[in-house]
């Protein structure tokens, strides 16, 4: 084989390779097959196992890998070369045991070789996996994909990614069986992720498509978008099992990528036993990673080569979560401490501020409890930190290299996770380029941009367009993410797996969406289980970031409103989501049954649930009227758009007595910046000849709040 570049590891250094994670949902069943990890190469090692270039071909197997219900006789063959192999899914080395006489296959294997010609050039390595299925699963098929995973008798863990060999089913017509041809077979690393769901039995895992040497391989999975990396989520607490579908759904149909998903099942051996029912895990999401890609988040590449403007200005992925120091830690049996359980605090929910709905649907403030210890008055605070006019700088290249340092200098500074603004103390971590790939001179810009943002967002002139968070921030991605947090009232939606991405030379915009399962009233605690009332006054600044600063702005706040209103037409209207969820609850008919077979929570409390339904159609149910009840309330928050009608002439309607409506026979806003009525608008007085060819434009004013617009054509 001509160019072929073979690797000749140490024994004691199987390969592994970092990887990623992310998926989406569709009808489909997996395999995997995983393998350890294991410690670094020393010099005497490294030179011992240094790359050999070969044109020996690799070993040939008398059968192929797949799922068989019958014991296998395995033989490898590679002419007069020696043929050594593995069956623990390590890397063959030259101690590895030579292959002499067939290998009977009579439980699952996994089997890499590799063969070694008599100069010691060896091939490149070969890997098949065998799933002896066990007669439990004689019949089983399933409508979804199947997913099937094996590590050779290592435990897939949450702090180390394993080797692994996958098996991905779905056939174009017709039921999935497991010894059917699969869609993709290959190698994989993986490992078991999460913070919160690592307390629950079934878990989650990041997965990445890799090749023989471990390097990512991009492949199209379930008719996705071709990457290498992908999570396979496993719905726990959610029992309608759709909760994270449904929000992604909603964030693309709104013109804003989220990951896009394919429902499967999914099989975890871990050991070398034959494949049965025991080692079937339930209906699983395999959904894309948010990961910077053409078919994911459309950004500019930014490599360490990268260290001037413009092109150092993007593409950056941040993200709001848990500190992913905490996220390595050992958690016991109880596993780490549950998102979404009631944490109230004094002060908290707070009051309308500048949000344009109507003031009667916030709960009162907290009263905090005051003990007085002394009366000597208390000292005022100092600012924690001046609010700087940052918006003028736009070097922040400049900015991001101290006195006294160079660029070099500013690139080699020491590595980081993340960072807290100056201002409202935020804190960012970064996701692309990763913490151990953006160099010092990367993580000061962007630190100096957001920053330089808070500076403006906070500073006298923020609604100015030049000097204001206009410069800095795209407001209809903060309204869209804001709306979908809200109207599913996602408890962990501004606080945690929270991100932001910039594009180069592109404003910051907040999202994607990801992880929104504690969402549709799956959460017993901030309030999450109400439909009525607004999750966001329960949060502090740092968790509802910039976001009370953005609506003291009337025309964000305006923005927002009219957002809404068009929304409601089409993505969020009541009945297309009821629509989608009877949709998705029949695609899972017959998947959700197996899987609650397999976890038997049906009827029982999993903490954050608050409603607990004793069938599953129960729990669907229970969502679907949440869902109505949640945008109905909504709903009656902000003030409607005046009604308009034609008999003779234009008329205008309204419920609320005590609002006005103006209105423009030109088509502009009768609404001025700022919150004024237009100067060139009329108040309604009662109907009227609309000139022919005017476009009619009327909104309905009450207090300092307006509607969404309504447009009537004359013709």
């Amino acid at each position: 084989m001509d160019g072929l570049r073979v690797i000749e590891m140490n024994p004691l250094h199987p390969f592994t390779r970092q990887w990623d994670k992310v998926v989406t949902g569709l009808t489909v069943a997996v395999v995997l097959l995983s393998w350890g990890t294991s410690s670094p190469l020393t010099a005497a090692e490294s030179q011992q196992g240094k790359a050999k270039i070969s044109e020996l071909e690799p070993p040939v197997f008398s059968i192929p890998g797949g799922v068989y219900t019958d014991n296998q006789r395995l033989n490898l063959q590679a002419g007069k070369a020696v043929v050594r192999f593995t069956t623990d899914g390590s890397e063959p080395q030259t101690n590895s045991p030579v292959f002499k006489t067939s290998l009977e296959i009579t439980n699952s294997m996994v089997v890499r070789a590799k063969a070694w010609d008599p100069s010691g050039q060896a091939s490149r390595t070969k890997t098949q996996s065998y799933e002896l299925m066990g007669s439990d699963l004689a019949r089983f098929e399933s409508s979804l994909p199947l997913i099937v995973l094996d590590s050779c008798g290592n435990e897939i863990s949450h702090q180390d990614k394993s080797l692994a060999a996958a098996r991905v089913i779905q056939n174009k017509s017709g039921p999935n069986r497991l010894a059917d041809k699969p869609q993709y077979e290959g190698l994989v690393n993986l490992n078991v992720r999460g913070h919160s769901s690592l307390r629950y039995p079934k878990h989650s895992y990041t997965v990445k498509t890799v090749n023989e040497l471990g390097d990512g391989q991009k492949t199209s999975l379930l008719g996705l978008a071709k990457e290498s990396d992908w999570v396979l989520y496993g719905p726990y607490p959610d029992k309608t099992l759709m909760r994270d579908a449904l929000a992604y759904e909603l964030s693309n149909q709104m013109g804003r990528w989220a990951p896009h998903y394919r429902f499967v099942e999914v099989f975890v051996n871990e050991t070398s036993a034959k494949l049965g029912m025991n080692h079937y895990v339930g209906v699983y999401l395999l959904v894309e990673k948010i990961t910077r890609d053409k078919d994911r988040v459309d950004i500019a590449k930014l490599d360490p080569s990268i260290t001037h403007e413009p092109e150092i200005s993007g593409g950056y992925i941040l993200k709001k979560d848990h500190s992913p120091k905490t996220d390595r830690k050992n958690f016991g049996p109880e596993g780490p401490p549950q998102a979404g359980q009631v944490n109230d605090r004094a002060g908290y929910p707070t009051a309308p501020g500048g949000f344009p709905a109507d003031p009667k649907g916030f709960l009162p403030p907290y009263q905090a409890k005051v003990t007085k210890t002394t009366t000597t008055p208390a000292k005022p605070k100092k600012p924690k930190r001046s609010v700087n006019s940052f918006a003028a700088k736009t070097n922040y290249l400049a900015a991001a290299i101290p006195a006294g340092k160079t660029l070099d200098d500013a690139a080699s500074f020491e590595p980081e996770e993340g960072f807290h603004t100056r201002i409202q103390d935020v804190q960012f971590y970064f996701q692309e380029p990763e913490p151990d790939q953006i160099i010092g001179v990367q993580r000061a810009w962007l630190k100096n941009y957001i920053n330089g943002l808070e500076s403006a967002l906070y500073g006298p002139d923020f609604r100015d367009a030049q000097k204001g968070y206009g410069a800095f921030l795209d407001a209809d991605s903060f309204i869209d993410h804001h709306l979908l947090v809200e109207t599913t009232k996602n408890v962990d939606g501004f606080r945690f797996s929270t991100f932001f991405h910039k594009d180069r030379g592109r404003l910051l915009k907040m999202g994607p969406a990801w992880d929104w399962n504690l969402s549709f009233g799956n959460a017993s605690g901030k309030q999450g289980y109400m439909p009525e009332h607004w999750l966001w006054p329960q949060l502090d600044d740092q968790q509802y970031t910039w976001f009370r600063r953005l609506f003291e702005d009337p025309d964000f706040a305006q923005r927002y409103v009219d957002r809404w209103a068009q929304l409601r037409t089409n993505v969020l209207a009541t009945s297309n989501i009821l629509a989608r969820v009877d949709q998705l609850a029949a695609e899972l008919k017959e998947p959700q049954a197996r899987n609650f077979a397999r976890w038997e929570i049906l009827g029982d409390e999993i903490s954050p649930n608050y409603f607990v339904g004793a069938t599953y159609q129960e729990e669907v149910t229970w969502m679907k009227d949440w869902i109505t009840k949640r945008f109905a309330w909504i709903e009656e928050q902000f003030l409607p758009a005046p009604e308009w009608r034609v008999d003779k002439k234009l008329e205008f309607e309204t419920k609320l007595a005590d609002a006005k409506i103006y209105y423009t026979l030109d088509g502009s806003d009768p609404r001025a910046r700022g919150g004024e009525v237009s100067s060139v608008a009329k108040a309604y007085g009662g109907p009227f000849d609309a000139p022919n060819g005017s476009k009619v434009s009327a909104r309905l004013q009450k207090g300092s709040r307006w509607s969404p617009p309504t447009v009537f054509q004359a013709k």
